[in-house]
């Protein structure tokens, strides 16, 4: 049975999975993408082909690698241009760096993407013709499918759906905006009204979400419906699936997250929002499956 490579590449952290046809993970390891920090792209390339060959058993046996990557990813050049959350990877190919270091097919994606692609063939939204996937991590990505592939941009790009405005807050982003959806509804935004709060607290390095009030929470859901239903106005999915490293906590927020849709005058059928199945290695799967599917940019050796 072949086995597949998938790796997320998000701001914060660097997952690894390593998945046969079925999607049974038989390996699974995660870094900090900041270890891949050097002094070039390149270099940061050659330390992230390092720590798959040093990591992964029977390299030879992998017949392809996958990557979903924090974006935004050229689709026809490879080249991420985001210096400012992933500095280590942009400006450089590097899809088409890895593939000839580790001698392997790769594809890239963005990373919501890969995720998207998940939930749509075998979690949450496989049984729906268009799925909508919220991606909430260090960052807020979003993904649109349908029948099991992604919808692109009118350029053909991945739409980078978390940089959209949203109303009354001051979020002011990178992209531009003054009140940017991805900097309200984070996973780091999140713990930025915890702090206000006086909530956050650290477990093994991370804030404990399980010690925020139901008001964080309500503060918390009340952002991401805030822009999600900018999406549903404009896309009418047939399910959304909220995913990322957030998900677990799901059920502080879900609740919080449909009253604040319903009080919306309600342009958008949609009422069926769900949580991943796939879980928080979504991103991961999702890019073992890029290559299968053609789905990304590809880059022989």
């Amino acid at each position: 049975m072949s086995k597949f490579i998938g790796i997320d590449i998000g701001g914060t952290g660097t997952r690894l999975v390593v998945a046969d046809e079925k999607y049974e993970v038989h390996q699974e390891f995660k870094i900090t993408t900041s270890s891949f920090s050097a002094s070039s792209p390149v270099e940061s390339v050659s330390l992230l082909a390092e720590w798959i060959s040093k990591n992964v058993v029977d390299l030879e046996s992998i017949a392809t690698i996958g990557i979903g990557s924090t974006g935004p990813v050229n689709l026809v050049t490879g080249v991420i241009d985001n210096p400012d959350t992933l500095p280590q990877f942009s400006g450089i190919d590097l899809g088409g760096q890895l593939s000839k270091l580790l001698n392997r097919e790769v594809w890239i994606d963005n990373d919501a993407n890969a995720a998207g692609l998940s939930e749509a063939i075998i979690g949450a939204g496989k049984n729906f013709s268009s799925v909508l996937c919220i991606t909430i991590g260090t960052g807020l990505g979003v993904s649109l499918f349908k029948d099991g592939r992604p919808i692109r941009a009118l350029d053909g790009q991945h739409p980078e759906g978390g940089h959209i405005s949203v109303p009354n807050i001051s979020a002011p982003c990178y992209c531009g905006l003054d009140s940017c959806w991805e900097m309200s509804a984070s996973r780091l935004a999140l713990e930025g009204i915890a702090k206000s709060r006086s909530e956050f607290v650290l477990v093994d390095g991370r804030c404990d979400f399980s010690k925020l009030s139901d008001r964080t929470w309500q503060e918390f859901a009340h952002r991401v419906a805030d822009g999600l239903v900018t999406h549903l106005v404009i896309s009418r999915p047939d399910v959304v699936v909220i995913c990322g490293s957030i998900v677990d906590k799901w059920s502080f927020f879900k609740n919080h997250l449909v009253e604040r849709l319903n009080s919306h005058r309600g342009f958008s059928e949609t009422k069926n929002i769900q949580a991943s199945t796939v879980g928080d290695i979504s991103g991961a799967i999702g890019a073992t499956m890029l290559a299968s599917n053609k789905i990304g940019k590809g880059a022989r050796p």
